[in-house]
């Protein structure tokens, strides 16, 4: 059995209204690169009911009156989600190669490339379901997810941790000291964002530092929650090197 699974369906290469940066070139550029090393599941898309424990009516209308093809991917993205949380549970650690990514979409809000928020709705039927009754949600992308804070901000059983660092030393120091605090739980969830690397808006991390990332994550997993884990891609924008940044990260989740 391999260590880790990537998600992933060629319909996220999908053109939609808000394609530019967040661009259909970033899954492919990743795939890639990550194709030849890790097995790969086929994603599904997520029902209805599954959107609606996180976000309003309202707001699932909005993205659907808005584009068709943008809802259907969207849905695609948040079922992968799902796929790798599933796949977690099952012991192996799992990336969701997705798109749209999720993080900044709040209940009854969502902007910055996203519309649902793919890890709040994995994580939140895993709890409907009676599967788990807590997570660890950890954020590495260069931006808030401030829509996964505003999703479990009343809810206890799920701890949102966004990292935040002006150099890469205190990066990493402050991803070792969060999870080290943590509690036990029964599943990590990472939203991947590689938009901090040295060469992407961020300009703080060097490709080295995603395999580092990865290796602190699995080993905190394998002290909280018996070593489930599975993380969706978020941001990430500089090409030539994002799916060398993504592999580097799933080398160390996968302990390789």
């Amino acid at each position: 059995m391999s260590p880790l699974c990537l998600v992933y369906h060629q319909d996220y290469l999908a053109s939609y209204y808000t394609s530019t940066v967040e661009s259909p070139a970033r899954v492919k550029a990743i795939h890639a690169k990550l194709a030849n090393h890790f097995p790969i599941v086929e994603a599904v898309p997520a029902e209805r009911e599954d959107i609606l424990r996180v976000h309003t009516t309202a707001l699932v209308e909005r993205v659907e009156s808005e584009s068709r093809k943008t809802y259907e991917t969207a849905l695609l993205a948040a079922g992968g989600a799902i796929m790798a949380s599933d796949e977690a549970m099952r012991g192996i650690s799992t990336f969701g190669l997705i798109r749209p990514p999720g993080h900044h979409a709040g209940p009854d809000r969502s902007w910055g490339y996203c519309f649902f928020n793919n890890i709040a709705v994995a994580i939140t039927r895993l709890i409907a379901n009676g599967t788990i009754t807590s997570a660890v949600v950890i954020d590495i992308d260069l931006h808030d997810g401030d829509g996964t804070a505003a999703i479990f901000n009343d809810i206890p059983a799920v701890h949102v941790i966004n990292v935040k660092a002006r150099t890469r030393t205190s990066f990493l120091e402050f991803l070792e000291h969060e999870l080290g605090n943590c509690s036990e739980t029964d599943l990590l969830g990472i939203s991947a964002g590689f938009d901090t690397y040295v060469l992407d808006w961020g300009g703080i991390l060097e490709r080295e530092d995603y395999r580092t990332i990865g290796n602190t994550i699995r080993a905190a997993a394998h002290r909280l929650c018996q070593g489930r884990c599975f993380a969706v891609l978020e941001g990430g924008y500089y090409l030539p090197d994002l799916g060398k940044n993504v592999l580097a990260f799933c080398e160390g989740l996968a302990g390789s």
